[in-house]
């Protein structure tokens, strides 16, 4: 598989990857409790307020109600990224909002002392502390979204890979399993599904990858995404609006379509017309930044592979470490592998046609 460079480079990216998966998502969350949280932001950033728990898969996450009336996320990450990778996340951030300030992103808050990432350490462990402005809304996760919410989803996410396309950083070429371009890295996980039919699914899917997107990959264009535009990291109005992406701790520099195919993914749940789905997606998108036809010749598979790409991790993680911090809804998991197999069932050639004209190509 060629993913960067020649083919031996990206094997070697590839195990390094594989390798990745299990040192990032095995991680223990930091072990750091509210008292001493709240401590740390009166010291560092002369924050005090209420502290109310968030979820997260590989940081501490805390919304603060300030008591002078403003609204903070706190982030507390561990073992699992290194002072670079989140100077990464929060370079990107500044980076946005000098590029669009519409953009509906979180903003960095620096502490007292300008610092945007503080050292903390917690029995003899080291933790890095940030604080980002709290964004509005509700995830996507808890409602069905619309043709035209998709269409906006679309348009939105391809404002943010525009407002990335000049973005650079050393961390940004760090192997990650999430990167789909190193998706058949996840092959040896197979074994972790224990349904026949689902396990026999994944194991097309990898061979249809294999097929028709890896000897494309040195054709694809490349940059910074944002790379996990799911359900949970996008955000709904009250007003029915898309109003906010936030979670950037999957960033990385891979094929630019991978964003197209992850937003698309995500939005598969529940659906029956899957095509027309992506289509919305694909419309959306191309109308701010015009797609390329290797691009849509990929897409598909892209999708299937994102798809299977999350079943594969809850398959290994409920069989190998079930009380693991890392937080995926299992009931998620229908819905995921029911989709997996209507873009299975899809004819290659007319949705590469469909897909196409929503691009306007």
């Amino acid at each position: 598989m060629t993913a960067c460079g020649g083919p031996e480079h990206g094997q070697i990216m590839t195990r390094a990857a594989a390798s990745s998966l299990d040192k990032i998502l095995s991680a223990p969350l930091p072990d750091f409790d509210v008292a001493d949280l709240a401590s740390a932001l009166r010291q560092h950033y002369g924050i005090e307020g209420l502290l109310s728990r968030i979820s997260g898969e590989r940081d501490l996450n805390f919304r603060v109600d300030a008591s002078d009336g403003r609204t903070f996320v706190s982030k507390i990450s561990g073992l699992s990224d290194t002072h670079d990778e989140i100077a990464f996340q929060n370079g990107a951030l500044i980076h946005l909002a000098a590029r669009n300030p519409s953009l509906p992103v979180p903003g960095v808050i620096p502490a007292r002392d300008g610092r945007m990432i503080v050292p903390l350490e917690r029995n003899g462990r080291h933790c890095l502390l940030r604080v980002l402005s709290y964004l509005p809304g509700e995830p996507v996760i808890g409602h069905r979204t619309s043709s035209a919410q998709r269409e906006t989803l679309g348009k939105l996410s391809a404002r943010l890979d525009a407002g990335l396309a000049d973005y650079a950083h050393p961390a940004a070429e760090r192997p990650l399993i999430w990167d789909l371009v190193h998706f058949a890295a996840l092959r040896g996980k197979l074994g972790f599904v224990e349904d026949d039919s689902q396990r026999a699914l994944a194991g097309r899917v990898f061979d249809r990858f294999g097929r028709v997107v890896a000897p494309r990959l040195p054709a694809l264009r490349r940059q910074i995404i944002h790379n996990d535009l799911n359900q949970n990291n996008i955000l709904i109005g009250r007003d029915g609006s898309v109003c906010g992406f936030i979670d950037f701790g999957d960033m990385v520099r891979t094929v630019l379509v991978a964003e197209v195919a992850i937003v698309a993914a995500h939005q598969l749940y529940r659906e029956d017309d899957v095509l027309s789905v992506m289509k919305e997606i694909v419309a959306g998108y191309a109308k701010v930044l015009p797609l390329r036809d290797e691009e849509i010749a990929v897409l598909p598979a892209l999708v299937q592979s994102r798809l299977a790409t999350r079943e594969l991790i809850v398959a290994w993680r409920s069989r190998t470490n079930p009380a693991a911090t890392t937080s995926y809804r299992n009931d998620i998991s229908k819905f995921g592998w029911a989709a997996l197999a209507r873009c299975e069932a899809l004819d290659e050639l007319e949705a590469h046609d469909r897909l196409a004209e929503a691009a306007r190509l």
